[in-house]
């Protein structure tokens, strides 16, 4: 068999064979480590980032990737005196020492795996970095700071952190809870890991759920525990965020069949246009996103759409991006990867225009501090470039299917829901006719 020429000055021939092998060896490990990646954020959702917004860091720089940038120079001091309190104030190491050791040893264990760690970045800007100690040394910075962070939300005031570190992050609790969720802006679980293994009496799937608790429509739900019971290990932050708001989600789920008869998907399918063809929209007890699709009533009765409820605002949203970001660059076609994509790409379908927006208030389905123009430009914004997520398709499908069986319903419905009124005004008439006419009857018989 022929070879190829490979190499610099002297050609180096490999056979044919042999170079196909290498090339599905290496394809084959990329797919296999996607998941365990840190990503840079997909080109094509850069159009809904706000100029930025969306994936630059305000306010502190988490991982390589924006380490240098001018505006986040401050907090790389603050993130040093994070470090220095951290092993300092909170709790004993697992080890026994006094914190100054402890620190020194999470730092060289953290240095034992800065290779694995370095892995992780995709393109050359963790590889940059040539000193290995350097590299570490921000994987250890950045670690203890989200930890001291956390410590920081769910202790009281003047609790476990430091007064002056307490002062600076309350002075920048909205850019930092955006921050630490950026696409961009994460550092690989094994870091944080790494860092617990030394304070074991810390809870970041608390902290998890504390901020899975803000896109919580409704206030008289209980918070949802979060529990890591090693059936999932997080790539990083932003993945554990997803993951709590997502639900357990079934790996690999390809089992989609198509509703018999169903040939087409509905085009548009808006929260009005629903709402005439007998479709109620039911807002869940709960904020996970997976729990979406249709149910049925009676066989010749009409049913409706359920999904989270979703609180929506600056924060809420940028967390949404980025949520929808990472599994554009994860998904592998397996149908689990799809779930916020798909939440977000039915959320879009049921808003047309704003009236349709003020409906899912109505309905409980959206509250926060966008406006309905707002929130209708951004959901439309962020779904143009999205691809069609397993649970969308199949709700599509199934919406086709119900149109199928309740297409001589479905008219009637359509006529009495736009004209309930003036049918409501009808027969309040004959309802007035009908007791003047009894009356009339009435006394002609009394007068015989």
């Amino acid at each position: 068999m022929t070879g190829m020429a490979m190499g610099t000055a002297e050609a180096v021939v490999i056979p044919v064979e042999e170079e196909l092998k290498r090339a599905a060896e290496k394809v084959e490990a990329n797919f296999t480590e996607n998941k365990t990646k840190i990503h840079r954020f997909p080109a094509n959702l850069r159009g809904v980032t706000k100029e930025g917004r969306y994936l630059v860091p305000s306010a502190v720089a988490i991982g390589p990737y924006h380490h240098d940038l001018p505006h986040l120079q401050e907090a790389e001091e603050v993130k040093r005196a994070a470090a220095y309190y951290f092993w300092r104030d909170w709790g004993d190491s697992a080890q026994g020492a006094d914190p100054p050791q402890s620190a020194e040893a999470a730092y060289e264990k953290i240095l034992s795996v800065a290779g694995n760690v370095r892995s992780c970045y995709v393109g050359d800007t963790a590889a940059g970095m040539s000193c290995e100690a350097d590299f570490a040394a921000m994987m250890f910075r950045d670690g203890c700071f989200l930890l001291q962070f956390m410590i920081f939300i769910r202790s009281s005031p003047g609790g476990l952190v430091a007064p002056s570190l307490q002062g600076w992050f309350n002075s920048k609790l909205a850019s930092i809870l955006r921050d630490i969720f950026l696409m961009e802006n994460q550092i690989p679980w094994l870091v944080l890991q790494t860092l617990m293994s030394f304070k074991p009496a810390l809870d970041v799937e608390d902290f998890i759920a504390r901020a899975g608790l803000g896109f919580e429509a409704r206030l008289d739900l209980v918070k949802r525990p979060l529990v890591l019971n090693g059936s999932y290990t997080p790539a990083h932050l932003l993945g554990l965020l997803r993951y709590y708001q997502c639900g357990s989600i079934p790996i690999g789920r390809t089992d989609l069949h198509l509703p018999e008869g169903v040939t087409s998907l509905p085009q548009s399918s808006s929260a009005i246009e629903l709402a005439e063809i007998g479709i109620q929209l039911v807002a869940n007890d709960t904020s996970q996103l997976k729990d979406m699709g249709i149910y049925e009533g009676a066989p010749r009765l009409f049913g409706g759409i359920f999904l989270a409820p979703l609180v929506i605002d600056d924060l809420k949203a940028c967390w949404l991006v980025n949520m929808v970001a990472l599994e554009a660059s994860i998904t592998t076609g397996l149908g689990d990867e799809d779930i916020v994509s798909s939440y977000v790409l039915l959320l879009a379908m049921l808003m047309n225009r704003e009236e349709d927006v003020h409906e899912l208030r109505a309905k409980g389905l959206v509250r926060g501090g966008f406006s309905d123009l707002e929130t209708l430009e951004f959901f439309k914004n962020l779904v143009k470039q999205l691809f069609v997520g397993l649970d969308y398709f199949r709700i599509l499908a199934e919406l086709e299917a119900y149109r199928r069986k309740r297409r001589l319903l479905i008219p009637v419905h359509k006529f009495v829901y736009n004209n309930f009124k003036a049918i409501v005004t009808v027969f309040s008439v004959i309802g007035v006719l009908v007791g003047i006419f009894k009356a009339l009857i009435s006394i002609k018989q009394h007068q015989q």
